[in-house]
This record gives structure tokens, sequence and C-alpha cells, in this order.
């Protein structure tokens, strides 16, 4: 007897089971020793029973099929029954078979669809947990960007701004001194083309003794004289101050000119800085580290904290 089956071997009679009714009450014990078992397809134990008992119908199955096999071997007449009833044996019994199997194949249904739930779930929470860490890092990147903008533009104000009151002051206080001086030296030259003045009309009235005529008109002459060298000395000191004004200008207007170009440049060394950190931070990134870590990393070798180790800018 094969204990795989649900029937022995040396019971099945070819000839009395396809040409009769045979068949059918072979089928109907078959089914009577399934249904006998109620296993409990929550346990381990109660599964196995049931793959095992699915597996008997099986192989009764693969018995009576055999059976006809050699039947149809030995009986050429009859094959075409023999045939029917293979196939109806063969049917029916995959039928028994899924019908045996369906608790268990239903529960193997459900604890995949119990997993794979289980997997997508952890798959969503990953992917949301990813999600959080990256914005996190990116809030993190723009409250340190913007830390940073902050500082460098209240350092550049603030050096503007103390610059432009330096050269202010400057200006002022040159701009002093060049009136002061221009006067001075103005009020000098007045007083010693007075004086000339004065010394040439005492000559003119010494001359008055020899002509009167010639020392009266080289007087008017010299006098005529005395107030055009005043008013030329008076314009010259004019013209030269305005000169010196227009000169201030101009060193203020090159100055202002000095001081903007000065700005423009440093600010292109910021932005040049700033590239060049910026992809060096994405070098280390690439290489592994956080973008936390590399910007740690630049920051620690642009302010001379790290050494033998610059950047080359």
């Amino acid at each position: 007897m094969d204990g795989s089956a649900l029937i022995p071997l040396e019971s099945v009679n070819a000839v009395e089971i396809f040409t009769g009714k045979s068949l059918d009450e072979l089928l109907e014990r078959i089914r009577q020793e399934t249904v006998t078992l109620v296993p409990d397809v929550s346990t381990d134990k109660g599964r196995k029973e049931i793959a095992s008992l699915a597996y008997k119908v099986a192989r009764s199955k693969t018995t009576i099929d055999e059976a006809g096999k050699t039947l149809v071997a030995d009986w050429k007449r009859q094959s075409a029954e023999v045939d029917n009833a293979r196939k109806k044996a063969r049917d029916y019994l995959d039928a028994l078979k899924d019908e045996v199997r369906k608790p268990l194949t239903e529960w193997e249904a459900e604890q995949e669809r119990i997993k794979q739930e289980a997997i997508e779930a952890e798959r969503r929470a990953i992917e949301q947990a990813e999600a959080e860490r990256r914005a996190e890092l990116q809030r993190k990147e723009e409250e340190l960007r913007a830390r940073e903008e902050a500082i460098a533009k209240a350092e550049a104000e603030a050096k503007a701004k103390a610059d432009a009151e330096r050269a202010e002051k400057q200006r002022q206080e040159r701009e002093e001194r060049i009136r002061k001086e221009a006067a001075e030296r103005a009020e000098r030259e007045a007083a010693e083309a007075v004086v000339r003045a004065e010394r040439e009309a005492a000559e003119a009235k010494e001359r008055e003794r020899i002509a009167a005529e010639r020392a009266e008109r080289e007087r008017v002459e010299a006098e005529q004289r005395a107030e055009r060298e005043k008013a030329e000395a008076i314009r010259q000191v004019e013209l030269r101050a305005k000169q010196e004004a227009e000169d201030r200008e101009r060193e203020r207007v090159a100055e202002e000119a000095r001081v903007k170009a000065e700005e423009a440049r440093r600010a292109a060394d910021r932005e040049h800085r700033k590239a060049i950190n910026l992809a060096a931070v994405a070098a280390f990134e690439k290489n592994g580290l956080s973008a936390e870590l590399a910007k740690q990393v630049i920051t620690l070798i642009a302010s001379g904290q790290i050494p033998a180790v610059t950047i080359k800018y």
C-alpha cells in the first residue's frame, strides 16, 4: 500500500473502475476520507495536515489515472470510455484538491497581503522620515546662509559708513586748510601791493619838484597802475582759489569713484570665495560627507583654524 495515497494501489481494479460504477464509489470513498479531517488553519500543524491531505488527494488522482493508462494500453477498443473516465476523475479530484486546500490557500493569500501591507507601510514611513530629514537640513542651511549674509551686510555697511565719514572729515579739513591759506596769501599780496603803490606814489611826489606836469602824470599813471595791479592781484587770488576749489572737487569725485570701485572689488571677491566654498562643499558631499559636516569643514579651513590647510581662491 502506498502511504502517500488515500486508496491502496492493490485495490484499484481498472476494469471495474472505468467500466462500471466503481469509479463514483471510489471517488466518494476518497471524499469521505478527506472531509473527516477538520484541521485548524491558524496552527502550523493544521496547515501541514491540510497540505498533506491535498497531496494525498493528488496522489490518489495519479494512482487512478495510471490505472486507466494501463487499461488503455491493454484495452484499445474501450479507450474513449476510459479517457472520459480518466478526465472525470482528474477534474473531480482537482476540484476536490482545491476545495480541501482552499482554507490554506486563503490563509496564505491573507498572510501575503498582510506582509505586503507591512512592507508598504515601512516604505512609506522611511520615505516620510527621509523627506522630513531633507526638509530640516534645507531649513538649517537657509538659516545659516541668512545669518552669514546678514553678518556680511552689516560689516560691509559699517565699514562703508566709517570710510565715508573718514573721507568727509579729511575733505572738510583739506578745504578749510586751503581756504585759510588762500585768504592769508590774498591778504599778504594785497598788503604788498598797497605798500608798493604807496612807495611809488611817494616817489612820484618827490619827482614833482623836478617837473610838476610830469610828476602829476606819473602820479596818476602810478595810481592807475597800482589800482590795476591791486585788481589783478585780487583777480589772481580769486582765480587760484577757484582753481583750487575745482581741484578739490575733482579729488572728491575721484575719491568717491575709488571707494565705489573698492566696494565692487570686495563684493566680487566675496562672491568668488563663496562660489569656491560651495564647490568645495559639493565635492565633500559627493565623497560621502553630509552637507552640514562639509560646510563646517570649509568654514574651519577658510577661517584658518586647520593648520597647514588652505583654500586657493
